[in-house]
């Protein structure tokens, strides 16, 4: 195997598992039952126990429990993600010039989510996210102000375009 990956199973404090990725079988999780050879550079190939190679990743590439951010935290650091520097795309003026603002708002509003980690559906300039009140934050700091219409419309101040948020639980 040419890489690995680490993952930690649900209610197993600071414990971890190595997944690894076969071009045949697919992603499994390594046991103590799989014979595991490591390449050291200065002794070549060495046969490992899973608990060995666990403590080598753990010594050399992973952090202490207590230095790794809470998920709240790295939540917070996506939703806050600076939006300011992102631009609204321009649009043909012309006839469909209305059309081509309401793209144009509509990708924008996908550039906000995609940076604040906020995953999303649209349609039209309706958008499902799990949470209608977390994407406003970022929406609203971009410069969108509530619609006077509707409680879940959202209207770009620049554009004049209008955008709805949707709750959609994810797991549905």
């Amino acid at each position: 195997m040419k890489s690995a990956k680490i993952r930690q199973p649900a209610g197993s404090e600071g414990d971890f598992e190595v997944v690894v990725t076969d071009p045949l079988l697919g992603a499994f999780a390594l046991h103590s039952g799989f014979d595991i050879d490591v390449y050291e550079a200065d002794a070549g190939w060495r046969r490992v126990s899973l608990e060995e190679l666990k403590g080598f990743l753990r010594s050399r590439y992973l952090l202490p429990a207590d230095d790794l951010p809470k998920a709240s935290q790295i939540a917070e650091c996506r939703l806050f993600a600076r939006v300011d520097d992102i631009k609204i795309p321009n649009w043909k003026c012309g006839r469909l010039s209305a059309l081509g603002r309401e793209e144009a708002c509509v990708r924008y509003v996908q550039r906000i989510l995609y940076r604040t980690g906020i995953p999303h559906l649209v349609s039209g300039t309706t958008f499902l996210v799990p949470s209608a009140a977390t994407a406003r934050i970022p929406l609203k700091r971009a410069g969108f102000r509530q619609s006077q219409i509707s409680p879940s419309a959202l209207v770009e101040r620049r554009t004049g375009c209008a955008i709805q948020l949707i709750e959609r639980d994810p797991r549905n």
